[in-house]
């Protein structure tokens, strides 16, 4: 089963590698075929720390109708 794992609509750093790190680990697990999302802009922050350790930007889930989603750093 294919599912978008994604974190809140203001996403910053702990929301994107939330979802970076649940969606690799459900890969590892061979649970879901998981592609890590994000719900809005990144801000500097995360940029920086993506572009530090070398890991993509998160593709924008702008439409989440009809798709399999694991929600992250949600109250």
């Amino acid at each position: 089963m294919e599912v978008w794992v994604v974190g809140h609509k203001a996403p910053d750093t702990d929301s994107i590698c939330s979802a970076i790190a649940y969606a690799e680990f459900c890969n590892l697990l061979k649970k879901y075929e998981a592609t890590p999302g994000r719900a809005g802009e990144i801000n500097r922050e995360t940029k920086f720390v993506l572009e530090k350790f070398g890991f993509e930007v998160p593709e924008l889930l702008e439409n989440a109708s009809g798709k399999n989603l694991i929600l992250v750093d949600h109250n």
